[in-house]
């Protein structure tokens, strides 16, 4: 089975960019923003080094959707996210409420090509730099 979907449906991916002799280049990719936060974190001195400036995150809509293999740390069913976040509030809400919500405020995307399976942002509650 290939754990790679391509659909309709658009998908965030982020991308580290930087420019190297006046030609921008991508660095770095991930549908996890965290993920490129933390490789700036690593390789930011490297790639100055190397003559990179203004290195920094994009991101754009693709159809591709994030490996379930690579990123299932990062991946929820909407049982497993209400089983997480239930207790946040109270018991009160359903399952569904709680998907809802999570939705709604971007705390997960839907999976593109998946029935049921959701990409949590590991940035949720952060400012955008």
């Amino acid at each position: 089975m290939n754990n790679s979907t391509k659909t309709s449906k658009l998908t965030r991916y982020f991308e580290v960019v930087g420019t190297i002799d006046g030609t921008r280049e991508v660095l770095f990719g991930s549908f996890v923003r965290a993920d490129c936060i933390g490789e700036i974190d690593a390789e930011i001195e490297s790639w100055r080094a190397d003559g990179y400036r203004n290195v920094t995150i994009v991101s754009r809509e693709t159809t591709d959707a994030p490996d379930l293999k690579v990123y299932a740390e990062s991946i929820v069913t909407s049982h497993e996210l209400f089983m997480q976040q239930a207790p946040s509030f109270n018991f009160e809400l359903s399952e569904a409420q709680i998907l809802a919500r999570a939705l709604n405020v971007g705390f997960v995307a839907l999976i593109t090509g998946q029935d049921d399976l959701y990409l949590i942002n590991k940035n949720y509650g952060e400012a955008v730099k």
